[in-house]
């Protein structure tokens, strides 16, 4: 459980990006995220590629790291690196509530899955964390589409819905991408079919 709270703290502190990104223009977001992803990308590719390089950053992340983490890209890579394309690719009130969805949405979905989870499906998951993460993804459209009007709130619910779906569901694209992209491309489809 301390590994998870760790990893769900980073999670967490992520909030901070979506919150940064409502508050700057969307060039400085883009401008300020690209090149963090880029970054995260060459370490992860130096890590696996360079011995020395991931002897020396194992010493301090490995405690954090889930066992397939050690031989393919962090879930801090995936976070960013969807983050950064969700703003690229959707407006800022779209791509906003989507990085909430896999920053607030899923830490409450392991934790309370880690914690209260009882009843479990094949793969692990616990029904009791899908619907943590499915009441925060809720809260958090509601606030979003609150704050901005060109966030429809029906979209924004097809978004949070979708994103819990995908964060509960056994896929193997790492939960990272799928929660934020997936949310934010329901979202988008969503304001479309209903403009």
């Amino acid at each position: 459980m301390g590994r998870e709270l760790a990893r769900k703290a980073i999670h967490l502190s992520s909030a901070a990006l979506p919150l940064g990104v409502w508050v700057v223009p969307r060039e400085v977001a883009i401008a300020v995220l690209v090149p963090l992803a880029a970054v995260a990308v060459a370490v992860d590719v130096t890590r696996l590629r360079w011995r020395p390089a991931r002897y020396w950053l194992l010493r301090f992340v490995r405690p954090m790291l889930r066992h397939h983490e050690r031989r393919g890209f962090t879930g801090a890579t995936y976070m960013v690196t969807a983050y950064a394309l969700a703003v690229l690719l959707f407006p800022k009130p779209v791509a906003v509530a989507a990085m909430l969805f896999n920053g607030l949405g899923d830490a409450a979905a392991a934790l309370v899955g880690k914690r209260w989870g009882r009843h479990r499906t094949r793969w692990g998951k616990s029904w009791e964390g899908f619907g943590a993460e499915l009441a925060v993804d809720l809260a958090v459209a509601l606030a979003v589409s609150r704050l901005d009007p060109r966030l429809m709130l029906l979209p924004a619910v097809v978004g949070a819905a979708v994103a819990a779906v995908l964060e509960f569901l056994d896929l193997p694209v790492d939960d990272n991408l799928r929660v934020t992209l997936g949310g934010a491309a329901a979202i988008y489809a969503a304001q479309i079919l209903l403009a």
